[in-house]
């Protein structure tokens, strides 16, 4: 129940329609490079990070209104409603995920291959972007706020990461600093799928596997 109310809550609000579904269509038409994957390929990323935080935005005003709290004297347990609305969101974002690969197989054809290890890196990429928005809001009571201020850090985070421009144009002395960024992974597992590299591939899903799962505990603390 909880599962398919939260479904139905996401695509009643215009923004998520048109974040989740068409701007991913407008990224795929960003050229390619001779170095490494179409720029648009790690730019999702972005779209990707944006659409888990709009589509957590029912259970951040239910905790910051205090709904949260009525929810546990209710016959649903608060893991339950939780993971069930985690749950929802993920697989919008996994469809999300999918619409895109199969665009970059239309549009780019052979610049693009190993598409499921792509498809692979976006749900992990998800998985902690749902994590993450789910801690962020946690130490927030006002969610025009906390979305103000995650558009501006969100942004800068996607810039000196490799998100939004890519890794190799990044000055070198960055890097280390930039490698503490959960968004950094993303692009890094990326380049490693376009170079052949599986321990790269490997240790980017890891990575991200483990934010997702500190993001989760600091998120699912009580909150009143």
């Amino acid at each position: 129940m909880v599962f398919n109310y939260a479904i139905k809550e996401s695509f009643r609000q215009p923004l998520n329609v048109i974040l989740i579904f068409l701007l991913p269509v407008a990224v795929l038409f960003i050229p390619g490079s001779e170095y490494g994957f179409p720029q648009g390929i790690s730019l999702v990323g972005m779209v990707i990070l944006y659409s888990g935080y709009l589509l957590s935005r029912p259970v951040a005003e239910d905790r910051m209104k205090g709904i949260s709290v009525r929810i546990e004297a209710s016959p649903i347990s608060r893991i339950s409603y939780l993971s069930s609305h985690l749950a929802a969101y993920f697989l919008i974002l996994m469809i999300q995920s999918l619409i895109f690969i199969i665009g970059t197989l239309v549009l780019h054809g052979e610049a693009t291959f190993g598409q499921l290890s792509i498809f692979s890196l976006y749900l992990s990429f998800a998985l902690m972007t749902l994590a993450f928005t789910l801690a962020w809001t946690s130490f927030f009571r006002n969610f025009n706020l906390s979305f103000g201020l995650f558009s501006g850090i969100g942004s800068v985070m996607c810039l000196v990461s490799g998100i939004s421009v890519p890794i190799r144009v990044l000055p070198e002395r960055l890097i280390p600093f930039i490698r503490v960024l959960p968004t950094y992974w993303l692009p890094y597992g990326l380049d490693a799928v376009f170079e052949g590299e599986r321990n790269g591939f490997l240790i980017a899903h890891t990575v991200l596997l483990i934010y997702a799962g500190i993001f989760l505990l600091i998120g699912s603390r009580r909150r009143n």
